[in-house]
């Protein structure tokens, strides 16, 4: 079961510093539609990533996707710090349900994305919590370089808004 809320309430609560990107931040910027996963962009220093990978455990985070393979047999695991500092970008379950951390982003240099994206995100106060949601240009910028059905009727709707 995907709730988004309560995956944005954990990361929060375990002062994991990060801006949230995608369907999330559409919804944000005035387009509200569905979504099926939560997308974030964290703090690539040491100690976030430590936090990070700290509550990643607590919320039984998987890989998604792994067909046939099992988790273990994948070169990064993101419970892990340090593989976490390597800059990967993962897809996992957790249960809360899908969470993908990027860290390295299609339209936004210099990579990793954080430093580009953290100044310019927009604080939002969500369940006593404060995050940071990428601002419109940025979004804009991602969902360009995507350029996929969903991201292109994205721009559209962010362009009317």
């Amino acid at each position: 079961m995907f709730a988004p809320d309560d995956l944005l309430v954990a990361l929060s609560n375990a002062r994991v510093d990060f801006v949230v990107i995608g369907g999330v931040a559409v919804g944000v910027h005035g387009f509200v539609r569905a979504t099926q996963d939560l997308d974030i962009v964290p703090d690539p220093s040491p100690e976030n990533l430590a936090r990070l990978a700290r509550v990643l455990v607590e919320l039984d985070a998987q890989p998604l996707g792994t067909g046939d393979f099992s988790p273990k047999e994948f070169p990064n695991d993101p419970t892990d710090p340090h593989q976490l500092a390597e800059g990967g970008n993962f897809r996992l379950e957790t249960s809360h349900g899908p969470l993908d951390i990027m860290q390295f982003l299609a339209g936004i240099e210099p990579q990793p994305a954080y430093p580009e994206l953290a100044p310019k995100a927009l604080p939002v106060t969500f369940r006593d919590a404060h995050i940071r949601v990428c601002g419109l240009e940025h979004l804009r910028a991602m969902k360009r370089a995507a350029g996929r059905p969903q991201d292109l009727e994205d721009l559209r709707q962010l362009d009317g808004a």
